[in-house]
């Protein structure tokens, strides 16, 4: 997972290489003349005020991209925040000057961009929730992870684990530190991985949430886990060890 193009702000003219949600395959482009930017009401006012900088500008901003895959070329429509930089730069000419750039910040792409890629046998109920988590990861990084809590309980219920328990009568929703407790022996190495999306699920709930760069650790480890339980490969490996085993042992 390359970070970087999902944490950082990028210019007009020069946009991360963001991968295409539907082909996964090609780049999405700035398809020409889409760029619209408008500056907020609120930041056009406040340059009448006499301590106006240009750092004070904000904006808004839609566009469109286009899958460079030949086989694909969807259209995604991105919208988003901007705001305006300063740079220091010299020259032997004028010494050093202050110039100016815009950087936006995307906040919705539709339809959403693919943070990872889900195992294809992974079941609906968890590839709905996962989307879901990559649908707000840009708007809101805390509601994407309380997201991948909700997968992790589909997980859990797909992996036959219990959701309650009786006692004296009484029936009691477990919580999902107890589920977790409770996973089957030959998904038991993968306990600290289902702790960790836990952990990152609770911290998405309180005041301070979580950022983006806390989602993204999450999303590599719910990765490694579907891979390890739906994917093909791996399940195809361990079939291969199996039988070399039976027939060599």
């Amino acid at each position: 997972m390359d970070r970087k193009i999902y944490l950082s702000p990028f210019h007009k003219t020069s946009q991360p290489e963001w991968v295409c949600p539907i082909c996964n395959r090609g780049i999405l482009k700035g398809k020409k003349d889409s760029f619209i930017r408008i500056e907020h009401k609120e930041s056009a006012v406040a340059h009448r005020h006499p301590d106006w900088e240009p750092e004070w500008i904000t904006y808004s901003y839609s566009c469109q991209f286009v899958c460079t895959n030949s086989k694909c070329e969807e259209t995604v429509f991105n919208v988003g925040t901007g705001t305006v930089e300063q740079e220091i730069d010299y020259s032997d000419e004028q010494g050093y000057y202050q110039t100016y750039f815009d950087l936006f910040t995307p906040t919705y792409f539709v339809p959403h961009l693919n943070l990872f890629q889900i195992s294809p046998t992974t079941p609906r109920n968890i590839r709905d929730a996962i989307n879901k988590s990559f649908e707000l990861f840009f708007a809101n990084p805390s509601a994407a992870a309380n997201q991948l809590r909700i997968a992790l309980e589909h997980l859990l219920d797909h992996l036959k684990v219990k959701t309650y328990e009786t006692s004296k009568g009484k029936r009691y929703l477990l919580s999902l530190h107890k589920r977790i407790g409770l996973m089957p022996k030959k998904v038991s190495e993968l306990k600290d991985l289902f702790l960790a999306i836990k952990w990152l699920g609770n911290d998405a709930s309180h005041i301070e949430g979580v950022n983006k760069n806390d989602v993204l650790d999450a999303y590599e480890i719910f990765e490694e886990i579907l891979e390890d339980i739906f994917g093909k490969k791996r399940k195809e490996i361990r079939k291969l060890a199996k039988r070399i085993n039976k027939q060599r042992g």
